[in-house]
């Protein structure tokens, strides 16, 4: 599945601002997304395996980008805006937000990002048969498009502070890898 990343300079003196641009399986149903063990919602496998999937297609997407430090540096270090196109086999047979959730939380977990950071989402719901799929794009946004208002007065709203969120493993360890590693 393609990934791209681009990169450019604000006009406004804004540092480089980044965009990550992946396709990616639709995600599952969100009557597929969790499930109750013992009385508790958990996420399902079904939402545990898409997870591990955007994960891998994003370290495909790090591993095959020139520029894909410089990237996240950009998205770890700005607001962001979250662009989804939503590719259904049929338009009726599922809504709209229903794929947001689990979308934004595995590409922010992939990217070790936290996803407060997004404040800005566009949703689009579009029929496409033969290859249901998202595209998703990730765009970190000059700070001089955010504006915080206080007693009428509006001022830049300041730079997020980069705290990382823990990534998840890139697969669940086999006891041989285990037995290597800790010299068992």
């Amino acid at each position: 599945m393609p990934a791209q990343a681009s990169q450019h300079c604000d006009p406004d003196d804004t540092p480089e601002v980044g965009k990550l641009q992946l396709v990616l399986p639709l995600p599952p149903s969100i009557n597929h997304q969790y499930a109750t063990i013992q009385g508790r919602r958990v996420l399902s496998r079904a939402g545990r395996d898409y997870k591990t999937l955007v994960a891998a297609e994003v370290d495909a997407w790090r591993d095959s980008q020139p520029l894909a430090a410089s990237v996240l540096t950009a998205l770890r270090r700005h607001y962001l805006a979250l662009t989804i196109h939503f590719y259904f086999a049929t338009a009726l047979r599922r809504d709209l937000d229903g794929g947001l959730k689990i979308a934004q939380d595995a590409l922010c977990e992939a990217l070790g990002i936290n996803d407060n950071l997004v404040v800005e989402i566009h949703l689009r719901k579009r029929v496409d048969r033969r290859q249901p799929r998202i595209e998703l794009e990730l765009t970190a946004l000059p700070q001089a498009a955010l504006h915080v208002e206080e007693d009428g007065i509006a001022a830049p709203l300041p730079l997020p502070v980069s705290r990382r969120k823990r990534r998840r493993r890139r697969a669940p360890r086999s006891l041989e890898e285990l037995v290597n590693r800790h010299n068992w």
